[in-house]
């Protein structure tokens, strides 16, 4: 259903499905979620969405250092060479 590349449609879809389970449990009279819990949700989605992604695209781990250094040796990253 989903890829490992698509977290954003994933954090839209899983606020979507909150919002609207409540919507629909609400029509019946019963209290689920309130918009601050669903916004804490959404929230802690993001904060690991973006933890997770800084880190996977800045070269913070081996296979992103040894990338870096391939980018710099074709040029097309910058070095911090000292002249």
């Amino acid at each position: 259903m989903f890829e490992n590349n698509n977290m954003e449609d994933i954090i839209r879809y899983l606020a979507g499905f909150l919002v609207s389970l409540q919507l629909l449990l609400k029509s019946f009279g019963f209290e689920f979620l309130n918009n601050e819990q669903i916004d804490a949700v959404v929230n802690v989605a993001s904060f690991l969405f973006i933890l997770y992604f800084g880190a996977k695209h800045n070269y913070l781990g081996k296979k992103g250092q040894a990338q870096k250094a391939l980018l710099q040796e074709a040029g097309l990253e910058k070095s911090k060479k000292t002249k």
